[in-house]
Formats: structure tokens, sequence, C-alpha cells
């Protein structure tokens, strides 16, 4: 038997077992499989999946809750399946507090295996030491959670900088100075978070003349990392004496407790632990998947999970994938061969429709610029009728604002037939990492 069909197999048995518990004592699909007269039965192969319709982001944001298994109603469970042993959180509800995502002690054990198997695949290793760089939010986040737990299970030591935005009565979290200084001290190897506050972090290290001579590798992961950014994370590294640089930009969401990463500093993303969770990509119109290899919304389907479950639910990107062996490590598990994108990034701008990502990347690698942000808005606030306004906002030393005053525009021409106007901002205006944990890159502030 190929291991591609030992992984089916594997794969269908765990998605009867997970469709006949949400049948039993999931309360969404419980509702849905009545409403839809859906057979849970008729759900027996990877194939048979089509039958059920796709799974909303509102769908969850409405009642999180009732996308968990209800114990008292699945029976069989045993202690470990049935106890909540954490929360995280995702995106926000209708009523705009943040979802919460339930991880039973099951759930929490295949999720600390997961992160051996990916952090090995990413190459981390005995001796390593990790700083983790995600902030210290009002809710467990899962990449700040995801660093505490690839620690643990690996037996590696770890150093959390434990930034945010500082509050009066809990004095706990750290600025950018006092971030260095803690990375700094414990000799770390690994420097992860978010790919816009390494940027500044590792920046700000290197203005400081910070010893970090044994970093040898940066792992990301919550936004899109470009090649340009990739290479300044390559050049910092070396300055700081890494003679082999690594880089790891994981493709990861709340929703996988994990994600899909890369082996080597070549490789395109892919899941490695296929035995975990289905991925399809899917016409979010019909339901039906497209072709292997082209491009349509990504769906995610738990395969061993008990805390929250989701069966065909749209993470909300436009995504490409094969299911195939690796080049360059031969792990079998579905690959990324299209850049991820979010649903709904084209935009249209003085009747041009753009795609934002297309001026992301050439302002990501011009090492003048800090930080930068797109703004959309009318030229007259409250008339919508009036000229579109499409602005670049930079954050940038004074030294390089002539230059790129007079690049940036023919920079943005040439990658989307738009030229912007330029405004130069404050450190800390555009992107205040102790504040939000992602940057805001687009901003449409035209009446919808």
């Amino acid at each position: 038997m190929s291991g591609l069909e030992r992984l089916r197999g594997l794969r269908e048995e765990r998605l009867r077992r997970t469709v006949a518990l949400c049948a039993k004592a999931h309360p969404f699909y419980r509702g849905r499989f009545e409403e839809e007269g859906i057979d849970p039965e008729g759900i027996r192969t990877l194939a048979d999946l089509e039958k059920l319709p796709l799974t909303q982001k509102s769908d969850f944001m409405d009642d999180p809750a009732s996308f968990s298994l209800d114990p008292a109603l699945a029976g069989d469970l045993s202690f470990e399946e049935r106890t909540l042993w954490n929360i995280a959180y995702t995106t926000g509800t209708t009523s705009g507090r943040p979802s919460p995502f339930f991880n039973t002690t099951h759930d929490q054990y295949h999720i600390m295996m997961q992160a051996r198997a990916c952090n090995e695949a990413e190459g981390l290793r005995p001796g390593d030491s990790i700083a983790n760089l995600y902030p210290l939010s009002p809710m467990p986040l899962g990449g700040y959670l995801c660093c505490v737990r690839s620690a643990e299970i690996m037996g590696l030591p770890s150093v959390s900088a434990l930034t945010g935005r500082p509050h009066p009565d809990y004095p706990v979290r750290r600025n950018l100075d006092e971030a260095v200084d803690v990375v700094e001290a414990a000799g770390v190897t690994v420097i992860w978070g978010v790919p816009s506050f390494v940027r500044r972090f590792l920046r700000h290290a290197r203005e400081r003349g910070a010893r970090l001579d044994r970093v040898r590798m940066v792992l990301t992961t919550g936004e899109a990392v470009s090649a340009g950014l990739r290479e300044e994370y390559m050049d910092h590294l070396r300055h700081f004496g890494a003679k082999d640089p690594q880089v790891r930009a994981r493709y990861a969401a709340t929703e996988m407790q994990g994600g899909l990463v890369q082996c080597c500093n070549e490789a395109l993303p892919h899941n490695i632990v296929p035995e975990l969770y289905y991925l399809e990509v899917v016409d979010p119109e019909t339901g039906r998947r497209v072709p292997e290899g082209g491009e349509g919304n990504i769906a995610l389907t738990h395969l061993h999970r008990r805390g929250t479950i989701f069966l065909r639910y749209l993470i909300g990107d436009l995504i490409a994938l094969r299911l195939e062996e690796c080049p360059h490590c031969g792990r079998l598990g579905e690959r990324i061969v299209a850049p991820p994108r979010r649903t709904g990034d084209l935009v249209k701008v003085k009747g041009m429709l753009i795609n934002p990502e297309a001026i992301f990347e050439p302002l990501s690698a011009d090492r003048g610029i800090r930080e930068y942000q797109l703004v959309i808005r009318k030229r007259e606030a409250g008339d919508p009728d009036s000229m579109d306004e499409f602005i670049v906002r930079i954050e940038a030393d004074e030294s390089e604002r002539e230059r790129l005053a007079g690049e940036v525009p023919a920079m943005v021409q040439r990658a989307v037939m738009v030229t912007p106007r330029v405004e130069f901002a404050a450190e800390g205006e555009i992107h205040d990492p102790m504040e939000n944990v992602k940057a805001r890159r687009l901003v449409d502030l035209r009446a919808k």
C-alpha cells in the first residue's frame, strides 16, 4: 500500500468518527444535519465531504460555543477527550468580542505533537533556544501559545519578550528596548514572531549594537513575508554573525493550532500533519472543489479534534494546493503552489481594480521604509461622488524622505497603474506593535 493510500485510509477513518460525534454531540452541526436532511452515515470518504455545505466564519462568530462538542451527549469520550484544557481566541464575534476556540486535553496533546513535527521539519534542533516575540495580549493568541508549546514539547529553553500595550493596573509588559535586552541576555538562536514586529525588532537591535551572535533562524507567522523582507531578515542574521541564516514563514491560522511550514529556505509551505486536518480548495458559491493546483477558497475540516470542530470551514484566503510529497524532505501533505491572499483584497481606485499585495512587496523591500500603509479616501469627505484619493503613508528617517518622495509614486504606478500621493508619518503613528499584533496595511475610508 502506498503512502498516499495509507494517508487516505487514516483520514477517512478519522473523518467518519468526527462526523458521527458532530451529529450526536455538536450543537451547530447536529442542527445543520437536521435542517439540510443530511445523513451522517453518508459521509464516509473525503469525496463525500462535498455533500456538506460550507461553514462560514459568520456561523462561528454568531455562536462560538455551539462549535464545541458537548461531552454529556458524546457518551464514549475518554477523560482526555472530554476535559477542557485551554481556550485560544480567534476572529471577533458579532458582539465585538473575540471568539473562543476550545481545546480539550486530547486536543492539547495532539497540538503539542504537531508542534514537535512542525519544528523538526523547520530545522529546530537540540541546543536551540527560542525568543517569543509575540505580544502579551489580553487573551491567549495562537502565535504566543504556539511558541510556548513548541519549546515545551521539544525540551528547549525559551524567553518571552512580553511586549504589548502598557496597562497601568498590570505593569507586566516590556517596551522595545527592554525586549532587546531580554533577548540579548538569553543568547537565543531562534527569533519567532509576527513578521512586521520581527523586522522592527531586528532593525532596532542592530541600530543599538546588540549582540545576537547566536541567532541563526527567524521563524514567522501571522502575516505574509515578501521576498524583500525575507532577504532583509537574512541580511540582519548575517550581520549578527550567522554563517547559514535560515528563515521560515508559516501559513497558519488559529483554527489549525499550527500551520503549513517550510522545511528549508527554498521550500513551499506544506501540511506535515495531514492526519489532523484536511484542506480543500473550493468555489465558495457552489461548495465544489476546484481542480488540484487551481486557485480557490481554502476550507478546513478537522479530523481528530474534540473541542472546537469545523467541517468545511472557510478560513478566508484564496490559495492553490497540491497533495504531494515535498521535493526537499519527502513529507506527504498539501503543499501551497500559489501564494495565499485574502479574499476581497482587490480594490477599485480611480476606476482601476488593483491588488494591494503588488504594492506591499516593493515597499517592504525598501530598507529606507520603516513602516507603510495604503489609505484610500474621498477627496471631499462625505461626498461619495468625489474623486478617490490614493495615499501611501510612510515612516522613514528624515534623510530618506526626499528620495522616497520621488521614488515611491513611480514604484507604485509600475505595480498597479495608479499613482499615489506620499505622506510621511511620525514614528509609531502607522503601527505601534505595543498596541496591535499586526500592522494594518490597507485602510479604505470611502463610504461603503
